[in-house]
């Protein structure tokens, strides 16, 4: 019988795992740069982790969350997204109280029951960047300032920043009311979806992805004349601090996020290398959150980006030919007496951080050697036979360039950690 990998699942191997790996690399450093702390949840959580936080009315909730185990009356689900997590784990190991700063960040699979598409998968990873504790727009303004720089450094340029102000408790209320008013008059215009939306969530109507529904949203009352003093000053503020720190964005007052827990400040890093799937980070603030826990709330901002959405963004810009990795040295060893000289050679050097790859069934000719070092991405092959142990001298080879030159074998090894070092 044969069996495959369930559909919207993907198998990460080969160069395509290392260059994503490459990827990871550059972006935790830039976080441990910025101060944030690495937090582990587990893929498993109860059912009311989301339902509570998320919203019941949400695709997530009420269609996409993959059910694993129903125990007595406990229902367990797996994870559909990291922010509702992580509060959960705030509140419960009380992380209010500690000493660290409130920077926090994850990087974990999640998982979502929906059709698969291009950038859609149904596992799929993410980097969560949350900070804590802090109500200011300059709080808001680190939190999009480090995702610009921390996708500069991964060498992706090819984004907008669009960024709102979705209000508060105080002004949303008011500012929900002109909505409805505003669409029920075209209701039957709407799509299924957003006819379901006007009763249960009308402000999600404002971000959905239907010709018709755009169109008339074009027409619909914009949030941003109905905040009141306190959001208006946050949001003024929060745009003064991206300047300052020169992110360049545009406002574009038809974002609301899809989640129930967002509050104030709400922003999008679109591309249009990406096709549909345009949004390859997106977050705001949720300050309340931690009420549905039954917590006291606490002020917070974050951000969750889309890893399959990023490499793809890298791939369309050529960037990902230039991390495909493979090993610094192939040993090609012709006869006993050289594999013998090698073979603990290639132990020392691997213990040293140099990756070392060498064929372990002997006698294969030079030629196949050469072809296998060149498959595996080898940027030197070390070739030693028994003139070369009768000589003392052993000969690298250059793969891009064919050059070659003679190294002594009473100093290989300094050599060639030297050489490692200086290769870029």
């Amino acid at each position: 019988m044969a069996v495959s990998a369930v559909r919207g699942m993907h198998d990460l191997y080969g160069d395509e795992l290392r260059q994503w790996i490459a990827v990871e690399v550059r972006i935790k450093n830039v976080l441990g740069q910025f101060g944030y702390n690495e937090i582990r949840t587990p893929v498993l959580e109860k059912v009311e982790v989301f339902s509570h936080t998320v919203g019941q009315d949400t695709d997530i909730v009420e269609k996409q969350m993959y059910t694993v185990s129903d125990v007595g009356d406990e229902c367990l689900v797996l994870r559909p997204e990291g922010t509702a997590s992580f509060v959960r784990a705030v509140v419960e190991h009380q992380l209010l109280q500690s000493s660290d700063p409130g920077r926090y960040f994850y990087y974990l699979p999640m998982f979502r029951h929906e059709r698969p598409q291009k950038g859609r998968l149904r596992q799929f990873h993410q980097f969560g960047i949350e900070l804590i504790q802090d109500s200011s727009p300059e709080g808001d303004a680190e939190i999009v300032g480090l995702v610009d720089h921390l996708f500069r450094e991964a060498r992706f340029d090819a984004y907008e920043v669009k960024i709102n102000s979705i209000g508060c408790e105080n002004c949303r209320p008011s500012y929900r009311e002109k909505l409805k008013s505003f669409f029920k008059s075209t209701l039957g215009s709407l799509c299924e979806q957003c006819q379901k939306r006007f009763e249960r969530s009308v402000l999600r109507i404002l971000d959905c992805k239907n010709e018709s529904c755009k169109k008339i949203v074009e027409s619909a009352p914009l949030i941003t004349g109905h905040l009141c003093n306190d959001c208006q000053t946050h949001h003024q503020n929060f745009k003064k601090r991206l300047g300052q720190i020169g992110v360049s964005f545009v406002e574009d007052p038809h974002i609301v996020r899809g989640l129930d827990y967002y509050c104030r400040t709400a922003f999008e890093f679109v591309s249009g290398v990406l096709g549909a799937q345009s949004a390859v980070a997106a977050g705001g603030r949720y300050d309340g959150i931690a009420s549905r826990f039954g917590a006291k709330p606490f002020p917070a901002v974050g951000v969750a980006i889309g890893m399959e959405r990023l490499m793809m963004g890298l791939e369309q810009k050529g960037v990902l030919k230039t991390l495909k990795s493979g090993p610094v040295y192939y040993f090609a060893a012709l006869g006993d007496k050289a594999f013998e000289s090698l073979y603990g050679l290639a132990d020392k050097l691997k213990k040293e951080g140099v990756w070392v790859e060498m064929n372990y069934e002997k006698n294969k000719s030079l030629k196949s050697q050469l072809k296998q070092a060149d498959r595996c991405g080898a940027r030197f092959v070390l070739i030693v036979g028994d003139d070369e142990i009768a000589s003392g001298q052993g000969l690298l080879k250059e793969m891009q360039s064919g050059n070659q030159i003679s190294l002594h074998l009473a100093d290989l090894q300094q050599d060639l950690m030297r050489r490692a070092i200086v290769v870029p």
